[in-house]
C-alpha cells in the first residue's frame, strides 16, 4: 500500500512538472483566410475562405467572432466552422484603420485616428472620440486587441518599430506607453493576460512576441509559419452571453488540476483497498483463533 501510495505521489509531481498547454489564436488574414495559430510552434491550421476582400482585424464577443473588411461591412464568424454572416455596413463610409474588440464591445480606428464604436447587431457605428494620435492616412501598420475597458493599439511606418498605445473604450482618449521594439506588426491577439504581436514583412522571418499587458518589454515567442495576420482573439477567451471569459477558461483543467483528480481517485482507491484488506486480516485471524 505504500508503495501504490508513493507511485501515486510520483504520478502527481511528474504531472504538475509539465509546462502550461499551448495556446491556439483564432487569425484573420489581410485577404479573405480564416483559421487558428498555435503561438508555440507558429503553425497556422486553415479554417475556412470567408466572402470579404481585405479584413481590418478580429474581436470576439457573445460567444462569435466578429471582423470589418475595408469596404466597412461587419461580419459574424463562427470560431468552428468558419462559416461567416453578414450582419450590416457602418453607413459611415469610414477609412478603416484597425478592428477589434471584446465582450464590452466592437471598435474601430480609422484614418485620422479617432475611435469608433461597432453595433455588434447592425454594423453601425457611433464616433466615442479622438485618440489624440497623429493621423496616420493609412500608410501605417497597425493593430487592435482589447482587455477590460482598455483597447491595445499599435502603430508605425512600415520599416520602423511599432509604437504601443492604450485607448480608453469610453472617451477614446490615448496613452502611448512607448516603442514595442518590434518592426511590422501586422496583428495582435491578447492570450492569457499578454499581448502577442504578429509580425510580417521580414523576408520570410516573421516571428509572434509576447508581453505582459501594459508593458513594452516584448519578446520572442515562436516563428510564424504564415504571412500578415491581420488579428486574433485566443480560443475560448471570448464568452457565451452570461458566462465570463475567466469562467469558460477555468472549466479546462490544467495538467496540475488533472494530476490531484488523479490523485485523489488513486488515494480512494488505495485506502479502500487498505480498509479490505485489513477486514479480511480481522476476519481470518478471528476464524482461527481459539474459542
Amino acid at each position: 500500500m505504500r508503495l501504490f501510495a508513493f507511485l501515486l505521489l510520483r504520478l502527481v509531481l511528474a504531472f504538475e512538472a509539465l509546462p502550461s498547454f499551448a495556446s491556439s489564436v483564432n487569425v484573420i488574414f489581410y485577404d479573405n483566410r480564416f483559421g487558428t495559430v498555435n503561438d508555440t510552434t507558429g503553425a497556422y491550421s486553415a479554417v475556412s475562405t470567408l466572402p470579404i476582400s481585405k479584413a481590418g482585424g478580429l474581436a470576439g464577443l457573445n460567444g462569435m467572432l466578429y471582423l470589418e473588411d475595408f469596404g466597412n461591412n461587419l461580419y459574424s464568424v463562427d470560431s468552428v466552422t468558419g462559416s461567416a454572416s453578414l450582419l450590416g455596413n457602418t453607413g459611415a463610409n469610414l477609412s478603416l484603420a484597425a478592428f477589434g474588440g471584446d465582450s464590452n464591445g466592437l471598435f474601430e480606428l480609422d484614418y485620422a485616428s479617432n475611435l469608433y464604436s461597432i453595433n455588434a447587431q447592425t454594423g453601425g457605428a457611433k464616433l466615442v472620440g479622438a485618440t489624440g494620435i497623429s493621423a496616420n492616412n493609412g500608410q501605417d501598420d497597425t493593430s487592435l486587441s482589447a482587455s477590460g475597458n482598455l483597447l491595445y493599439y499599435t502603430e508605425g511606418r512600415s520599416g520602423s518599430r511599432d509604437e504601443l498605445y492604450t485607448i480608453d473604450m469610453t472617451t477614446g482618449k490615448a496613452t502611448d506607453l512607448g516603442s514595442t521594439g518590434v518592426t511590422g506588426v501586422a496583428g495582435s491577439a491578447i492570450v492569457n493576460g499578454s499581448l502577442e504581436l504578429f509580425q510580417y514583412g521580414q523576408d520570410d522571418k516573421n516571428y509572434i512576441y509576447s508581453a505582459a499587458l501594459g508593458t513594452t518589454n516584448f519578446a520572442r515567442v515562436s516563428r510564424l509559419n504564415a504571412q500578415i495576420i491581420d488579428g486574433g482573439v485566443a480560443v475560448g477567451s471570448f464568452s457565451a452571453v452570461g458566462v465570463s471569459a475567466s469562467s469558460a477558461q477555468s472549466a479546462v483543467p490544467e495538467p496540475g488540476s488533472w494530476g490531484l483528480f488523479l490523485f485523489g481517485l488513486g488515494l480512494s482507491a488505495a485506502l479502500r483497498r487498505g480498509k479490505q484488506w485489513f477486514g479480511d486480516c480481522t476476519d481470518a485471524s478471528q476464524t482461527s483463533s481459539p474459542r
